[in-house]
């Protein structure tokens, strides 16, 4: 081993010495030689500490890659928030990305806390509503449209009395079904019922909107 060979190993211990040096200082750590992680400490600090977080990323053109390795390439929904979904199938059994996801229906079931911590901060009563076959209301929130309504609450439909009028024998509704009427009577104009008298008719109002069946989810982890 020649002289001229340790020179040019001790000149590149040296050298990596001074880049190991220069990573402390950047990170503000003193070189202590009792201490073995000094080096993992400072990077972590420096990667954590960047102007641009995450631009390397973006200058290497790999962020759909990494998205998709954090499970976000389809995008997620939020943990606690309702959504509606167009299938019976879960989420997580359709969206490959979303398979370590888990999806909890609207059906009044119970849920653990210790399973699901985050969806239990967004609904304390560990109960998740019973949404099946309802319809969604905006919560009044003192406008007084809804008043004294309570967020979560569930109120009945409106109640319809049945009205009759006096027609004369013969005329008046006739019910094909639940929804229609087969019959009217075109100068009827005031509906007031008193009783179930012979020639009264009963009139039924259709109150349902047009509507289309989803299901309504809510990411529980």
């Amino acid at each position: 081993m020649t002289a001229g060979y340790l020179n040019n190993q001790q000149g590149a211990t040296r050298d990596l010495q001074q880049e190991l040096l220069n990573v402390l200082g950047g990170a503000h750590i003193q070189p202590d030689p009792k201490k073995t992680d000094q080096l993992l400490t400072a990077l972590r600090a420096l990667l954590l500490s960047r102007k641009n977080p995450f631009g390397d990323i973006k200058l290497d053109g790999t962020v759909q890659k990494a998205l998709e390795n954090l499970g976000l390439g389809e995008g997620a929904p939020a943990i606690g928030v309702p959504f509606f979904w167009p299938s019976a199938a879960m989420p997580d059994t359709v969206i490959e990305s979303w398979s370590g996801m888990v999806f909890l229906k609207f059906n009044g079931a119970k849920f653990s806390a210790t399973d699901y911590p985050v969806l239990a901060k967004v609904f304390p009563s560990l109960v998740l509503p019973e949404a099946r076959g309802d319809f969604i209301r905006i919560w009044d929130d003192g406008r007084g449209a809804d008043s004294g309504r309570a967020l979560l609450s569930w109120q009945a439909a409106t109640s319809l009395s049945q009205f009759g009028g006096n027609y004369p024998e013969g005329s008046g509704h006739a019910i094909a079904d639940y929804d229609g009427i087969s019959a009217h009577e075109p100068g009827f104009s005031r509906f007031q019922y008193t009783s179930n008298s012979v020639g009264d008719g009963v009139n039924f109002v259709a109150v349902r909107p047009r509507n289309i069946a989803f299901n309504f989810l809510v990411r529980a982890k």
